[in-house]
C-alpha cells in the first residue's frame, strides 16, 4: 500500500511542476509582450515631444506666427457668418 502512495504522489509532484513550469513560460511571455508595449510606448512619447518642440520652434517665427493667427482668424470669420446666415434663414422661415 505504501508503495501506490509514493507513485500518486511522484504522478502529483509531475502535474504541479508541469503547472509551475507553464505558469512561468507565461508570465516569461508576457514579460517580453509588455517590455515591448513599453518600449513603443516610450519611442512615441518621445516622438510626439519632438514634433511638439518642433511645432513651437517654428510658431516662434513671426512671419509664421502672423501667419497662423490669420488663418485662424479667417476660419473663425468663416464659422461666424455661417452661423449669421443660419440665423437669418430660420428668421426668414419664421416671418413666412
Amino acid at each position: 500500500m505504501l508503495g501506490f502512495a509514493s507513485i500518486a504522489k511522484a504522478e502529483e509532484d509531475r502535474a504541479t511542476d508541469g503547472f509551475i513550469r507553464r505558469a512561468f513560460r507565461d508570465m516569461k511571455e508576457s514579460a517580453k509582450l509588455q517590455r515591448q508595449i513599453d518600449k513603443a510606448n516610450f519611442r512615441a512619447v518621445r516622438l510626439e515631444t519632438k514634433a511638439f518642440y518642433e511645432e513651437q520652434k517654428r510658431l516662434s517665427k513671426p512671419s509664421v506666427r502672423t501667419a497662423a493667427e490669420i488663418d485662424r482668424m479667417q476660419r473663425e470669420l468663416e464659422v461666424a457668418n455661417k452661423r449669421a446666415k443660419e440665423a437669418q434663414a430660420k428668421i426668414d422661415n419664421v416671418k413666412q
